[in-house]
């Protein structure tokens, strides 16, 4: 899938090219949080970071290639907004991902990610200037907080279990081992909250004016900044947790995790970011955002599948009310775009 910049909005794209699209948008996107999970043990950040820049040099070479790049592109107001959203969506929020999937299933992961809609409508109205929520967001939001609250429940449960089943035997080992289960599981559900506000934050700013004139140009500058930020972020993150550079030495990346490595790269940067900016050209915004419901269900399909991730009860109680909340907000936004035409929140 190519990114057509002059495609003329008179011409619909073929039925056969939008299914493509969104199967892309769907499948590789929502596949990426496994991949990620497993890169992710040989060194977040640095792998993260050479994938992010590498993509960027690709996406130069394709927006070159099809004419797309302009000198007024690069000023200094263009790469301070590339820098903004570049280090909210890549830092923050894919290295954020990286962090969490240490001490959380992916597909789990990949859920908590569904948040995202629910951030943006605060964020949105402080940025933009936008109308005040209405109830029914409020209701969303609502649905969401407790689709968390949920999933933190379910977390728990299993570290509880597993020391009143064993407390006769260790009962210091066994509550010493529960206690860390907890803690980790904690670190994981707040790295992903902080993880989906700067995404959140980052899709509302790229917004702003003062970006590259090209989707493609514009994405590529935030991804060549992300990169860099994620580079220098691996330092201070080697001196103090020892699981960057120090882990890359000692557990080099194999032939199979390079492969990963490339495939985020070639189908989660490249194909993935292009089926979604053409799709945004030629689909509304609000069919557009369906991504959000379909990749945590596909990243937790693909971590069971492939590696025994389990699925429990409560987390597809947690998957309802997360979904629930974000489709609330999504049908609030589409009722109020076609009744007072007002934009739709960033997805």
């Amino acid at each position: 899938m190519t990114l057509d910049t002059n495609h003329s909005a008179a011409h619909r794209p073929s039925a056969l090219r939008v299914v493509i699209a969104f199967g892309t948008v769907y499948l590789v996107w929502g596949s990426t949080y496994l991949a990620i999970k497993l890169v992710s043990q040989h060194g977040a950040f640095v792998l993260a970071g050479s994938r992010f820049l590498c993509a960027a040099i690709l996406l130069f070479a394709i927006a070159c290639w099809q004419g797309a790049v302009r000198r007024s592109d690069f000023t200094v107001k263009s790469w301070s907004n590339a820098a903004v959203v570049g280090c909210c969506l890549m830092l923050i929020g894919n290295g954020g991902v990286a962090i969490a999937t240490n001490t959380v299933d992916s597909g789990v992961v990949a859920l908590m990610t569904a948040i995202t809609p629910l951030w943006l409508v605060g964020l949105d109205r402080i940025v933009h200037k936008s109308h005040r929520p209405t109830k029914t967001v409020w209701i969303g939001i609502a649905l969401g907080i407790c689709g968390i609250v949920v999933l933190k429940a379910d977390m728990l449960l299993p570290a509880g279990l597993a020391a009143t089943s064993t407390a006769a035997s260790s009962s210091t080992t066994t509550a010493t081992t529960a206690a860390v289960s907890t803690a980790v599981s904690s670190v994981g559900i707040v790295t992903m909250i902080v993880a989906t506000f700067g995404w959140a934050l980052g899709s509302v700013w790229s917004k702003r004016p003062g970006g590259a004139h090209s989707p493609l140009v514009a994405t590529a500058m935030q991804m060549l900044v992300g990169g860099v930020a994620m580079l220098i972020a691996s330092v201070p993150k080697e001196l103090a947790f020892h699981d960057e550079w120090s882990l890359l030495r000692s557990s080099p990346p194999d032939f199979i995790t390079w492969m990963q490595w490339s495939y985020l790269v070639v189908f989660g940067s490249l194909c993935g970011f292009t089926a979604y900016i053409w799709l945004l050209r030629h689909q509304p915004a609000s069919r557009v955002a369906t991504y959000a419901y379909v990749n945590p269900l596909v990243a937790i399909l693909v971590g069971w599948i492939f590696i025994g991730e389990s699925i429990g009860s409560r987390t597809i109680l947690a998957a309802a009310l997360m979904l629930g909340g974000v489709a609330v907000i999504q049908v609030s936004n589409a009722r109020k775009m076609l009744f007072t035409r007002a934009p739709i929140a960033a997805e």
